[in-house]
């Protein structure tokens, strides 16, 4: 155990924050079994948590009794990740800066690098393969080496893939959260993501939820009306006479009425 905890104290006095049983080898000339049991005695005395199959997040002090990813998602994200491609994304980004009340135990990395990963310090871990070059766009490093999307790239992406965000009212709760978003950013992410249904998603909320700040500040974005995108692309068709709810403006074809929608956000 001494050996083990000379490892972590040196780890840590570098700014190091996780291991595998390929570092201890390197550091120690063990073999690779005694540097996997040595791991394992250190996650039997709280000292490291086991974040994934080969790696392991030093603890803190003080919250033992948590898990890594309840404890810090950055550190438990950090400890897989590190080295990959990455991004904390879509509902889980939007939870982590305070816009969400709903809270989710998913946890949601978009990565350049698939993994086999299914869960991630005790809760179900949801990895969606993205292309190199647009993982890191507005990615905000964190500490320990993980990386999320910014505010305004979590509602975009979110906006884009609703089955992701966990539908419309997800969208609905983080704009009316109170907090504000940088309106450029979100314009210039938009044109460069090529996320025309996300904003129009958006802009289209904005001004059904009175949200007169965002709706103004999206106006420019306002396409081509001769063309139309579903608010959700999931939701059961209604009749035929509510098929025709259309936000012109935006070329946004409405199911459900924007009082609906309002009430989510007073839930």
């Amino acid at each position: 155990m001494k050996k083990g905890l000379k490892l972590l104290d040196d780890l840590v006095a570098t700014g190091g924050n996780s291991v595998t049983p390929a570092w201890v080898m390197e550091q120690t000339g063990a073999s690779r079994q005694a540097s996997v049991n040595l791991l394992r005695r250190l996650v039997e005395a709280g000292l490291l948590e086991r974040v994934g199959r080969g790696h392991y997040a030093v603890r803190q002090i003080g919250v033992l009794g948590t898990s890594a990813a309840a404890e810090d998602l950055a550190l438990a994200v950090g400890a897989l990740f590190e080295g990959r491609p990455h991004r904390i994304a879509f509902r889980t980004a939007l939870q982590y800066w305070g816009l969400l009340t709903h809270p989710s135990r998913v946890v949601q990395v978009a990565s350049a690098v698939r993994v086999a990963h299914r869960s991630l310090s005790g809760r179900p871990l949801k990895v969606v393969h993205e292309s190199p070059d647009t993982v890191a766009i507005d990615a905000v490093p964190l500490s320990n080496g993980a990386f999320i999307s910014s505010r305004e790239r979590a509602l975009l992406e979110c906006a884009e893939r609703l089955d992701l965000a966990g539908g419309i009212e997800t969208i609905v709760e983080a704009l009316t959260s109170g907090e504000s978003f940088d309106i450029s950013r979100l314009k210039a992410l938009a044109r460069e993501l090529g996320a025309g249904p996300a904003i129009r998603r958006i802009g289209s909320l904005a001004e059904a939820l009175k949200l007169e700040d965002l709706a103004t500040g999206l106006e420019p974005m306002k396409p081509d009306p001769t063309t139309y995108v579903e608010l959700e692309p999931t939701r059961s068709r209604l009749p035929t006479a509510d098929e025709e709810a259309r936000d012109r403006e935006w070329g946004v074809k409405w199911r459900t009425s924007p009082e609906e929608l309002a009430n989510v956000a007073l839930q």
